[in-house]
């Protein structure tokens, strides 16, 4: 425990933001829990207010964790609201301690714009500013620009894992531009950046490039190395944001060097039997460009299509895309390739041209299964799950299979990242993912958003409903 002192470092950097976060540091509760902030109760997980551990004052929130599975976590959030009349940068910080902890701990923050709609988010990971495990009280912030636009912040902690995470005094200051000119290799460097959006981008002519010409000039100020702008890229992907692209990102060199030789998704696919006549595929994201990496993942789920339809009577299928959360939607679709079938399964477009997805003896991309199965009945019914996590290549290829008269598609709405994202590669080897095109199905239908399925499903705790009813179709 240490003694919360305040310090005026740098008081002409940093200054109040009209807006105060309430119960900062957890002091007022009502039954265990801190006033202000929101907290979802999570199986595994208990969040609660303690008082023998704290940085200041004489509370903190505790997190405390009971499972290694990456799926589950607990987090709390407070909405604070914003009343910004210019161009600011601010900063959001907190003081985190954790013991006997195995897993990932963040401060997170949305942006949101006056109707409520997330124009920008960051936590630890996205912007490079990693929480240590098993450290006493450490300070931790979170960089954003905001301006007239944003109306509301919604920020908090969460934690994945097991252990005991706490979080306490948190902060929201605004810092002000430097007045110093920027280097030259800093400048390049966010000019490369712009020059690829502003040529490439599918929002690019609804973007007011001049304000952002100028605002940029402030936030670059000070920058002195390639590092340094990051602000200014941020600040130029908030911009497409509100212009209506939701799937541009950045990634950053590590993990655009491993996407090159290595899947950066753990999850495998599944397959199985289902009451003995139906066919089960879990086709889950796939995160890599190396060819020879995507020919192995399309080869296992071909072989394991392959498998149950010979060594059984299959009636009809279930192609399970619900935990697709994207990639490369080459290999999945390669992989799909005997369910899909051959043809023009859909396109991209953008300003009035269609670049086509065709499927045509059994390669897709460059992808070819070369010694593929051939089903049994190529016209048994599939059944498609989606939700609310099939996104970005999931949805493209859920979009694949719409159109063929023996597919519905079953469960909720899917996560509405249906634009083409094309790969950029930075200078100092980061990428850009950006948007650069719109997705269509094979009948003419282009997708803005969110697919929806053709068969809703309500979920119901400890039942699998989308299964259940895909099976009383595939059935009927």
């Amino acid at each position: 425990m240490k003694k919360l002192t305040y310090t005026m470092i740098a008081a002409f950097l940093f200054c109040s933001v009209e807006a105060q976060i309430q119960n900062a540091g957890f002091e007022n509760m009502t039954d265990g829990l801190p006033n202000n902030w929101n907290i979802k109760k999570t199986d595994l997980y208990e969040g609660k207010v303690d008082y023998t551990q704290y940085f200041g004052g004489k509370a903190s929130m505790q997190l405390t964790g009971k499972t290694n599975d990456t799926k589950n976590f607990q987090s709390f959030s407070q909405k604070v609201p914003l009343d910004i009349q210019q161009l600011e940068k601010i900063e959001i910080s907190a003081y985190v301690k954790s013991e006997n902890t195995n897993g990932i701990i963040n401060l997170w923050t949305q942006v949101k714009d006056e109707n409520g709609r997330m124009i920008d988010f960051g936590n630890s990971e996205s912007q490079q500013r990693s929480i240590a495990v098993n450290k006493d009280w450490t300070k931790y912030s979170l960089i954003f620009t905001v301006d007239k636009n944003v109306k509301s912040l919604l920020l908090g902690g969460v934690f994945t894992g097991n252990g005991t995470v706490w979080f306490d005094h948190f902060e929201l200051n605004k810092i002000a531009f430097s007045k110093e000119e920027p280097s030259k290799i800093s400048i390049k460097y966010i000019q490369e950046f712009k020059d690829i959006v502003k040529k490439n981008s599918i929002v690019s002519d609804k973007l007011d490039w001049q304000n952002i010409e100028t605002n940029l000039g402030y936030l670059s100020k000070g920058m002195k190395t390639v590092n340094d702008t990051d602000t200014a890229l941020n600040y130029i992907i908030k911009n497409l944001r509100e212009a209506g692209d939701n799937h541009s990102f950045i990634d950053g060199k590590e993990r655009t060097e491993k996407q090159k030789i290595a899947n950066t998704n753990d999850a495998k696919p599944d397959s199985r039997l289902i009451d003995q006549n139906i066919g089960y595929v879990s086709v889950p994201g796939f995160a890599s460009l190396n060819t020879e990496v995507g020919d192995t993942f399309a080869l296992q789920i071909h072989n394991m299509i392959k498998k149950l339809d010979s060594g059984n009577a299959i009636k009809g299928w279930i192609v399970d895309l619900r935990t697709n959360t994207g990639g490369n939607m080459h290999p999945m679709i390669s992989g799909l390739g005997n369910l899909i079938g051959e043809g023009t399964l859909g396109y991209f477009v953008y300003n009035g041209k269609k670049s086509p997805w065709i499927y045509k003896n059994r390669k897709f991309g460059p992808h070819k299964i070369k010694e593929p199965y051939e089903l049994k009945s190529g016209q048994s019914k599939i059944a498609v799950l989606i939700g609310p996590s099939t996104a970005s290549s999931g949805e493209a290829t859920t979009i694949a299979f719409i159109g063929k008269n023996n597919v519905k598609l079953f469960g909720q709405p899917s996560a509405g990242y249906t634009s083409a994202n094309r790969p950029y590669t930075l200078s100092d080897g980061k990428s850009l993912a950006l948007a650069t095109s719109y997705e269509m199905d094979r009948n003419g239908k282009v997708y803005y958003g969110k697919i929806d399925p053709d068969i809703p499903v309500e979920p119901k705790e400890g039942q699998d409903m989308d299964i259940e009813a895909a099976k009383v179709w595939i059935l009927n």
